[in-house]
């Protein structure tokens, strides 16, 4: 299997629990767990740029859907709710300014 569709078949299967599973994280695409916005990745492979982190992943993290559990919830200013994990909201704090990041999920 070539890396591109070993990634395309990791995409989908994220894609697929994530949906199977409200509990997930929606953002589809994978950030360091710990550390947020701080992924890189090239063949195939994903690492945290953070010089205090070792985590690596064996697969394009950076482009695959998010797997991790939802944590918070980032209500925006429209209305609109997306529940998210640690490593979404911590970027979410640092990024959105027409909303809030609220610790927990939606009632």
């Amino acid at each position: 299997m070539s890396t591109s569709s070993a990634t395309a078949a990791h995409y989908a299967q994220a894609l697929r629990s994530t949906s199977a599973d409200p509990s997930r994280c929606t953002v589809p695409w994978g950030v360091c767990p710990e550390h947020g916005a701080t992924l890189k990745s090239s063949g195939g492979r994903a690492w945290c740029m953070d010089l205090a982190c070792l985590n690596t992943w064996t697969y394009d993290r950076l482009d695959a859907a998010c797997t991790e559990s939802a944590t918070h919830t980032i209500q925006a200013d429209n209305g609109n709710r997306h529940v998210v994990c640690d490593g979404h909201a911590l970027t979410a704090r640092l990024q959105i300014t027409d909303g809030q990041v609220l610790p927990g999920l939606p009632a």
